[in-house]
C-alpha cells in the first residue's frame, strides 16, 4: 500500500524526459522514461504503471496511436493517462475522451505535480480492494516551516499511500496530535525558534504523543547520518522527499 507510485513518462524530447523525470523522482515517484510509443509498449510488458504521462506529437508511433494500442474494446485505456503536450489546442478533443487529464507543456510545473497527484490518488482509492480490516492508511504529520517543501512532502507521502497532515508552525503541534492522531511525525530539525530534536525530546512527556514514531531530518549537513537524538526513531541528514519516504518505510519495518 505504501510503495511509491510508478509513472511511465513518454516523450521524444530528451531534455523534457530528464527535467520532468527528475522533478517527479524528487517528489518520490518511481519514473520510467521512454522516447516513443514502441519503447513504451515494450516497457508495459514488465511494468504496471499507476500513471502514464503521454506526449502526442512523436515520430514513429504517435501518442494517439499508442493510446489506441493500450485501450480495450470499449476504447478506455487500461492505465490512467495524462496527456502532456505542446498542442494546447487539442484540449477540447481530449476532454471528450477517456483519458484522465490534459495539460499543456507551457503550464506551471506545479500544475503537473498537482495533476499527477490527483490522478494517482483517485485510482489508488478506486482500485483498492483489500478487506476493511486492512484499509487503515498510516497517517503522517509533517512539521516543516517552508511552505514549498511542506507541499512537496505532502505530495510525496500522499502519492505513496499515506494520509497526511502538516504544520508550518509547531506552536499548534499538541493540538494537531490530539485531533489527527498521527502514526509517524516527520519533523525538520531546523525550525525557527526551536529545534525539531527539542520538540521530539519534549514530546516524550506527553501521553498523547506516546506510541508516535518520529523521523527527524536536517538538510544542513551539520550531523552525521548515525547521529542519535532522544525519542527519535530515524535521523535523516537530508530533506529530499524520497529519502524521507525511505526513512518512514524503515520505521514501519
Amino acid at each position: 500500500m505504501n510503495s511509491p507510485a510508478k509513472i511511465l513518462l513518454i516523450d521524444d524530447d530528451p531534455s523534457l524526459l530528464l527535467t520532468v523525470g527528475d522533478q517527479l523522482k524528487m517528489e518520490g515517484y518511481e519514473v520510467t522514461t521512454v522516447s516513443g510509443g514502441d519503447q513504451a509498449l515494450q516497457s508495459l510488458r514488465t511494468l504496471t504503471p499507476d500513471l502514464i504521462i503521454l506526449d502526442i506529437s512523436m515520430p514513429g508511433m504517435t501518442g494517439l496511436a499508442f493510446l489506441k494500442k493500450i485501450s480495450g474494446p470499449d476504447c478506455r485505456p487500461r492505465y490512467p493517462v495524462l496527456i502532456f503536450t505542446a498542442r494546447a489546442n487539442m484540449e477540447k478533443f481530449f476532454t471528450e475522451t477517456t483519458v484522465e487529464g490534459f495539460l499543456a507543456k507551457t503550464s506551471d510545473p506545479a500544475r503537473l505535480l498537482e495533476e499527477v497527484q490527483r490522478i494517482i490518488l483517485k485510482y489508488r482509492k478506486v482500485t483498492h480492494t483489500e478487506p476493511e480490516a486492512k484499509l487503515h492508511r498510516r497517517r503522517i504529520l509533517i512539521v516543516e516551516n517552508d511552505p514549498k517543501l511542506n507541499r512537496r512532502l505532502n505530495c510525496c507521502f500522499s502519492a505513496a499511500g499515506y494520509e497526511t497532515a502538516s504544520l508550518t508552525d509547531p506552536a499548534n503541534l499538541l493540538e494537531m496530535i490530539h485531533t489527527q492522531h498521527p502514526d509517524i511525525m516527520v519533523i525538520n530539525d531546523l525550525l525557527p525558534g526551536i529545534s525539531g530534536s527539542s520538540i521530539a525530546a519534549n514530546l516524550a512527556s506527553f501521553t498523547t504523543a506516546s506510541g508516535i514514531s518520529i523521523v527527524l531530518y536536517d538538510g544542513s549537513g551539520l550531523h552525521r547520518p548515525d547521529t542519535k537524538f532522544p525519542n527519535v526513531a530515524r535521523y535523516v541528514p537530508k530533506q529530499t522527499p524520497p529519502d524521507l519516504l525511505k526513512a518512514v518505510a524503515a520505521v514501519e519495518g
